[in-house]
This record gives C-alpha cells, sequence and structure tokens, in this order.
C-alpha cells in the first residue's frame, strides 16, 4: 500500500509511523520550508502513551518528559479547590515540549520520506484507478496513492475533499497565551499541575522536563482585542499566587505563543473512498482537556490496526470512521464546555469563596478524567 500523509506536524508523524508499522509505503508531505513545531508544552495521558507504547514511541517519550502526577485547581490566591490523582493507570502522564515529541517522532521515521515546501491543493480520484487517488501539489506534480491521510490541521485540504467544505473555526470567546520558563520550583519537580482560576481567566503551570515548566494563560476578550506583551502579563497576574511571577519573569519573549481558542463541530464524516482525516484535520478542540495531540496519536493507532486487518483499504476507513468520531465529538464538546465554565465569571467566583466541597470536586473531576483516560485505542 503506498499511501500520502499530508501535514508534517504531531498527527502527521504518528499516522506515518502507525502506517509503516504495518507495512505502508509511506510519503510525508508537509507545506513549510522545514519541519518544526511551533507552541510550548503539552500533556500526555494515559490514553495517549498507551498508544504510544503500542506504536513503539513511548520510551523516547519518557526520556524528554515529566511525569504527572496530580491536578491541583487553585484560585489566584493560591487556595486549593480542588485536587486529582492521574497516577496508577497502566501508562503513566507525561508533560513535555513540543519540540521534544517532534523529534521523538522524527527519530522514528526516515528522513528520505519527508518532503517540505510541498503544499497539497487538491485531492483527486484517479479515473479508472480502482480507487486511486491523486495529490495536487502547488509546486507541481500530482502523484497517486492507494491511501491519502490528512493530517494538515485546522484548515485541511484533505478535509475539504472529504467533506465537501472547509468551515471556518469557531473563536469561542478567549485568548490563550503560553511560554516555557527554565526553572523548576518544587512542587512541579514532584509531578504536580497547578491551574489558578479567576475571574475570565486562568492561569496554569506544567513541567516539561529538562528542568522547565510551560505555563499557559487564558483571558476572555474579542477575538480582535490587541495582544498582550509578555511584560502585560505579567503586570496582569502579577498578585496571583506563587511562582507565577517568577515564571514569568524567566520567561523569554521569543517563547511566548498566542492563539486564540477555536474548535468547529466534528464532522459526521472522516473518510471519502481512500482518503482520511486524523487529529485536527477532523476534530479540532480547545485545549482544556489537554487531549488534542492525545486524541491525534489515538487515531494513528486505531488506523493502523484496522488498516492491518484483511479487507479493503474503503472498508477498514469506514469501520475507523464508525469507531472514532462518537469519542472525538464527545471530547470536542466536553473541552468546549469546560472552556466556558472555566471562563465563566459566576462559576468562578464560587469556587474561590469556597462553596462547594473540595472532595465532591476533586472526585468528580477524577471520575471524568478517568473515562477519558481510561480509552485504549483500537481494544
Amino acid at each position: 500500500m503506498r499511501a500520502a500523509v499530508i501535514g508534517g506536524g504531531i498527527a502527521g508523524f504518528c499516522a506515518a509511523i502507525a502506517l509503516g508499522r504495518i507495512g505502508a509505503d509511506v510519503e510525508v508531505y508537509e507545506r513549510a520550508s522545514s519541519i518544526r513545531e511551533i507552541g510550548a508544552g503539552l500533556s500526555l495521558w494515559p490514553n495517549a502513551t498507551y498508544a504510544l507504547r503500542e506504536l513503539g514511541l513511548l520510551g523516547p517519550c519518557l526520556r524528554a518528559a515529566s511525569r504527572v502526577r496530580r491536578i491541583r485547581l487553585k484560585d489566584p490566591g493560591g487556595r486549593e479547590w480542588a485536587c486529582v490523582e492521574v497516577t496508577g493507570g497502566e501508562t503513566p502522564a507525561l508533560c513535555l515540549g513540543r519540540p521534544a515529541l517532534l523529534s521523538a517522532l522524527l527519530s522514528a521515521v526516515d528522513p528520505r520520506r519527508i518532503h517540505v515546501g510541498r503544499r497539497c491543493e487538491g485531492v483527486s480520484l484517479e479515473p479508472g484507478g480502482e480507487g486511486l487517488l491523486r495529490a495536487h501539489f502547488e509546486s507541481g506534480g500530482a502523484p497517486a496513492f492507494d491511501l491519502i491521510v490528512g493530517a494538515d490541521g485546522l484548515g485541511s485540504v484533505v478535509r475539504g475533499f472529504v467533506t465537501g467544505r472547509v468551515e471556518r473555526p469557531a473563536y469561542r470567546g478567549y485568548m490563550i497565551w503560553r511560554g516555557v520558563a527554565p526553572l523548576m520550583p518544587s512542587p512541579y519537580a514532584e509531578g504536580d499541575i497547578t491551574e489558578a482560576w479567576g475571574q475570565g481567566e486562568r492561569f496554569g503551570i506544567m513541567p516539561i522536563g529538562d528542568g522547565k515548566v510551560c505555563w499557559y494563560a487564558t483571558r476572555s476578550q474579542p477575538e480582535s482585542a490587541a495582544p498582550l506583551s509578555r511584560a502585560e502579563i505579567l503586570d496582569h497576574f502579577r498578585g496571583w499566587h506563587a511562582p507565577i511571577a517568577e515564571v514569568l519573569a524567566a520567561t523569554p519573549d521569543s517563547a511566548l505563543v498566542r492563539t486564540p481558542a477555536l474548535d468547529r463541530p466534528t464532522t459526521w464524516r472522516w473518510a471519502r473512498g481512500r482518503a482520511v482525516l486524523v487529529g485536527d484535520a477532523a476534530h479540532p478542540m480547545t485545549p482544556n482537556l489537554g487531549q488534542g495531540t492525545c486524541l491525534a496519536v489515538e487515531d494513528a493507532l486505531a488506523l493502523s490496526l484496522l488498516l492491518g486487518r484483511r479487507g479493503s483499504i474503503e472498508a477498514a476507513l469506514r469501520r475507523y470512521e464508525e469507531q472514532r468520531r462518537v469519542r472525538a465529538a464527545a471530547i470536542v464538546l466536553a473541552a468546549r464546555w469546560i472552556g466556558r465554565f472555566a471562563q465563566s465569571e459566576g462559576w468562578a467566583a464560587r469556587l474561590s469563596r469556597g462553596s462547594l466541597p473540595r472532595a465532591l470536586l476533586s472526585g468528580g473531576i477524577e471520575r471524568a478524567f478517568h473515562a477519558i483516560h481510561g480509552c485504549r485505542a483500537g481494544a
């Protein structure tokens, strides 16, 4: 089976590695002039680390990451109102830098199979080609493939072929700033993630290995609002609990990333003929559950397991679509709802006053997390 993966990010390389393990001849096409990952850090919850283990990729991720043991939710002053334990699973929860994860994936891909500066501008069915598809590139050429995997993100060209349209992502009312600081305060070295909720704003810190933490801040505002500088973010969160000010002060301006909170309704159609979607091309989501990358890894494993069975490619893609879309749609909706709840000034005020029992909150969040993290793709 000759396969093209359109998109040279985390989802694309996971798909390429997974397909290579079932004997596919895979080429990866990336529109940028080089392979690089823009961003700060990410979480790999047990559902993702299980899939990475099955793909033979968990070892390098473990070496680059910090293990997560608990999530502590706080008010701006540092009072803890919930604590969620995330240990005890079959595979660990990890946090690491996005570049570190991309590096681990690249080490498992033949560099001769990676083609940069190749923007795909369309997919077409080969007339009389028994299901073959052609990927059309802006720079010229339209090679034929038995399978085309769309891992090309929010503006996916392959999604346009599969669904007939690419809808504009929806802005969910808040901006997100992320950065990396070269320090590791003691609670984070022990495997803690903290997230403080204020009035329409949040601030989280997580360890990402190599003596660094990643932080993220959210603020409810119009999409057209002017971006904040690092100094303005520091001034805004100056009165919040330690070590927020220390972490912001240690962050280089070059390490600051700003993104809007975006998602779109999950498409019910993930495949057309021998073209299929993975990752954000299928299910872009807000980052409130830390599941965007995790579901992309799940997608890659599930797709390869189904294609590795006897039967036609088209039948395998139909089974993949049926297996993945309900879970993805549920998590997209859950992440959207949690973001709305967390950014809500009314609920944040109630939590900061301690009007809801800590044990009840912690237990409810823990059960919800375990339900999401307990999925074993392809099982």
